[in-house]
């Protein structure tokens, strides 16, 4: 929601400003805009009480909150709910994934961890060929010859035996299939460049988090961190643990898609992403494929408020 002074009065703007002043046009009543004294929308201090916009209505200071207010058990002790009027989502945000370097292409076909064992096949192979399979060979002449094997070259001064057959049928086949799975992926990669990888569901996240790959701000707005802790999910909770002991924030205010241009995911809620970013293809970030958490949100009334009834008819 917005407010924007115009002459002696406001104008309110945004999905949730054009909500209340059509309440207002409609029930006839007028209405005087506070902005929470602490820039939150809610925070829980654990005691009953609130702050935030919640605390504001608990408190008797307003009647009417809204700002993505959310329907939860703990919030129905202090204040009263409208029928709800949305759902909200939340979810994170990371830079659109961009072509993975051409630099170093040659590599992409297999995994770090399929090389490490095609090398360790290749030094295996150097050192029983020259040790069983060739005549008088240093380790260097094993060594090229296992190479030359692999680019289809001819592999000569071979003690010739059945059981020695045996082993150099295995490693050709291994020579044979490798380059071909090496040549079949690389081209593939030629043909459609991959993209760099990003997290995609909260799960990979922390992941990268954990690791030190990724940051992850909420915002400053919401007690996004609480319920990171409070989750059944244990990666959930040491991703809330890392976020808060390094304070990571961001305010709605903020030009906070700047962030993205780092290793950052931002969480946000979708309404709120749409809203203040935009959506595809105008926008070069991208939402998760899961959620934080689901709720349902409405408008918050100070206990006791007498139109509540009004409002929801």
């Amino acid at each position: 929601m917005t407010v924007k002074k115009v002459n002696n009065g406001f104008e309110l703007g945004g999905v949730e400003g054009k909500l209340v002043q059509c309440l207002a046009d409609k029930l006839n009543f007028e209405m005087e805009v506070l902005l929470s004294p602490d820039d939150e929308i809610t925070s829980d201090f654990g005691n009953g009480t609130f702050g935030g916009i919640v605390g504001m209505l608990q408190r008797g200071e307003a009647d009417m909150g809204v700002m993505g207010l959310t329907i939860t058990e703990e919030v129905s002790e202090a204040v009263d709910f409208s029928i709800p009027i949305s759902a909200l989502e939340m979810t994170f945000l990371t830079k659109e994934p961009g072509e993975m370097p051409k630099v170093a292409a040659f590599t992409y076909p297999f995994s770090q961890d399929v090389w490490f064992l095609y090398a360790f096949m290749i030094l295996t192979a150097t050192i029983l060929f020259q040790r069983i399979m060739f005549r008088n060979a240093t380790f260097f002449g094993s060594f090229l010859s296992v190479l030359g094997s692999i680019a289809s070259q001819a592999i000569q001064n071979v003690i010739n035996s059945p059981w020695r057959r045996v082993m150099f049928v295995f490693w050709l086949t291994i020579a044979t299939v490798m380059p071909f799975f090496y040549n079949t992926s690389f081209l593939s990669f030629l043909t459609m460049p991959q993209k760099v990888s990003v997290p995609r569901n909260f799960e990979e996240l922390s992941d990268a988090v954990l690791s030190g790959k990724y940051k992850c701000l909420t915002p400053k707005e919401v007690k996004d961190r609480s319920l990171l802790g409070a989750s059944e999910n244990e990666y959930m909770v040491k991703m809330g643990e890392v976020i808060e002991k390094n304070n990571w924030k961001y305010s709605y205010a903020e030009q906070f898609t700047d962030h993205l241009d780092d290793p950052v995911a931002i969480i946000i809620g979708k309404i709120a992403f749409k809203i203040l970013v935009g959506s595809p293809p105008y926008v070069t970030v991208k939402a998760s494929d899961d959620y934080l958490a689901v709720w349902h949100t409405g408008i918050n009334w100070r206990k006791g408020f007498c139109c509540r009834k009004r409002v929801d008819e």
